[in-house]
This record gives C-alpha cells, structure tokens and sequence, in this order.
C-alpha cells in the first residue's frame, strides 16, 4: 500500500494533488483542518488543509465507504455548512470510477448507464456528480418519491438551464448591445443576423459599430452586410470615436456593437475594451463562444471578459458541435442566462433564441 499525506489551503487543492499523485483508484483514509495564527496580537486565525490517501488493490471498495463516512462528519466543516459538505462529498466523488461514483450517489443499476451517457456527452464529471447527488437528496427528503429514469432526469436538469428570451429593446433609449469574445467565435457574422432579426423582420432602426480595427476584413463584412440591409455601419478606433457614434445614433432602436477577438491570455485587451464601452449608457454584454470550443478555454475566456460584466451567453456553431455537455456545464458553473444559438453561416436564418428544451434535447438526443 503506498500512502500519501496532503497539505494544502483547501479541500479542493488537496484532493486535486491527491489525484494527481495516486491515481483515480486512491482512497482518502483521513482528512482534518489544521488551525494556526495568523496574527496572535490580533486574534487572527487561518487553516490549512490535511488530507491522507491510500493506493492499494482495495481502494475501489473502500474509498465508497469513506465517502459516506466523511460526508457524515460535520464537525470539521468550517460553520457546519450543509452546502460545503456537499461540495466536499462532490469533490471526493471525483476520485472514483464511474462505477464506484454511481454507489456512493446510492444510484442502482439503472441510474448508472444515465449517468455514464452525460458523461459521454461532455457533461463535466462534477456537474454530473452533483446532479445525482441532488437526486439522493431529493430521495431522501420525499418519502415515496421515485426516480425512474432519463425522462425524470432531464426535467431536473431543465431547471438548471437559464433563458431569458430575445434582447429586449427600450422605449426612451436605443438598446446598446455590444457581443465579445474570443477571435473565432462567430461575433460578427452574428451580428449580421441580430441587425437583419430587427431591420428587416421587426422594422427596427438599427446601427452597426464595429470596435474591430486590427482586422480589417471583419469590418469589410459587417459593411458589407450593412449595404445589403441598408443599416448604417460606423468603425470606432478609441472611446471618443465610439462616443461621438453614439451620439449621432440616439434615434435608432438597438445599436449592435461587435467586438475585436483576443487571446483569453491578453488580460490588458478587457481593460481597454471596458473603457471604450464606458462611453455609452447601460451596456448589455453578450459572451460569445462556440459550442465546438474545449471547456478550458471557455473557463479562460470566461475569467477574460468577466470585468465587463457578463449579461448574457450566446453559443454558436451548434451546427458543428458532437457533444453538448458544455453548455449545460456553463449554465450550471456561471448561473448567466442564454441568448441566442446559431446554426449556421446564412443570415439571418440561422439564429434562434435560446430556450431550455433545446440543450436538453441536444444533450440527450
């Protein structure tokens, strides 16, 4: 047996190098908070985390009652949380296989391929431990209550899904909206398709503004679009440019303002950009991402753009995508509402708002 013991600032840093250091198949023998001073003189106090791990023929078998054990076990859990043990037994979760997560959710046979079907969908293991873990809850809570199968499984999971319909226009203003995102996304082409949704189905006044003056064959394209439309196209190059713009548009109904592409690693670009949108009133920022796009460049570009203060999410290329875990783990992880999706290049048929039945579908059809 070889055994490991891990300290680290939290739970969650411990188990991560629990699991990076045994294996899926380790067992957590033994977990505790280390209390120390901070600062004596004034009374501060700060914890480290210790946990001990196991590897050995037996782990898979044992590791399933250590987890009921510790989720038991609330002395402690800083405050008694009930939302921190969760998490906690959420976490420990991820050490096992899919087989011995399913015994410790107290799923039976039935519920297990369910299970394994998110994951093969590209629902995140977490997200799908958490799930299930809701659903022990549940059972336990409701006497009576039984769980069948898919169907009750995707009801519950359409709860989790946020939609708050169309962009919605204001009567005294025009409706500022401006889409970001990373290089790739789709962020002009969908502009097109919202300013055609309004000009040419709603009859609304609608102006373009590109921010993007590093490609100029992005700015081409929304010109172009414009012409065929004829909705007025402006290319702004800093915050006064894009002020004077606003101005000279206050009579329109929404102003659609695309956004310049940047490596989720150009942390200064967001800075510059919250700047220029500064410059007009009530921005409503829409995070574009492709639903083709790995879920850790999604994270990162989620940290990106979170300064400007995220309003709503809006996934293209559904049309490209295999597996759509990835928008329900985003729902899940952000709590921000869905926009619109797209499907496709041809404006401005391909865009639909978003709507809960539709990722539910994705996922399990």
């Amino acid at each position: 047996m070889r055994i490991k013991k891990v300290i680290a600032n939290s739970y969650g840093e411990a188990l991560g190098r629990v699991k990076s250091e045994l294996g899926e198949n380790a067992m957590v023998l033994s977990t505790r908070s280390i209390k120390f001073n901070k600062d004596p003189d004034a009374g501060q106090c700060s914890s480290l985390v210790e946990i001990t791990a196991a590897l050995d023929n037996d782990a898979h078998r044992e590791t399933v009652a250590v987890v009921e054990k510790i989720s038991s076990e609330k002395e402690w859990m800083p405050g008694d949380n009930g939302g921190e043990i969760r998490e906690l037994r959420v976490l420990i979760a991820s050490l096992l296989t899919q087989t011995d997560k399913a015994k410790s959710l107290g799923l039976n046979e039935t519920l297990l391929p369910v299970y394994e079907k998110l994951i093969g969908r590209g629902v995140n293991d977490r997200v799908a431990t958490r799930i299930f873990e809701t659903i022990h809850e549940r059972k336990q809570r409701e006497e009576g209550d039984s769980f069948m199968g898919e169907s009750d499984l995707a009801a519950l999971m359409k709860e989790a899904v946020k939609c708050e319909g169309p962009i919605r226009l204001e009567s005294a203003r025009p409706k500022v909206v401006a889409l970001v995102g990373p290089t790739g996304a789709g962020k002009t082409t969908t502009i097109a398709k919202l300013a055609a949704r309004f000009a040419l189905q709603q009859k609304k006044k609608v102006a373009m503004v590109s921010l993007d003056t590093y490609r100029m064959g992005a700015w081409e394209q929304l010109e172009s679009y414009g012409e065929l439309m004829q909705v007025p196209v402006s290319l702004a190059a800093d915050r006064n440019e894009f002020e004077r713009i606003m101005r000279e548009h206050e009579d329109k109904d929404v102003i659609l303002v695309d956004t310049m592409g940047k490596s989720h690693r150009d942390l200064d670009y967001c800075k510059r950009l919250k700047q220029v949108l500064e410059a007009a009133p009530q921005v409503e920022v829409h995070l574009v991402q492709s639903a083709t796009a790995q879920e850790s460049v999604v994270i990162e570009c989620f940290k990106q753009f979170a300064p400007l203060g995220i309003d709503r999410m809006l996934f293209t290329k559904l049309d490209e995508a295999v597996h759509f875990g990835l928008l329900f783990n985003c729902s899940v992880r952000y709590q921000i509402p869905f926009s619109y999706f797209t499907t496709g290049q041809s404006v401005p048929e391909d865009i639909e708002v978003a709507a809960q039945d539709k990722v539910i579908r994705l996922i399990f059809n």
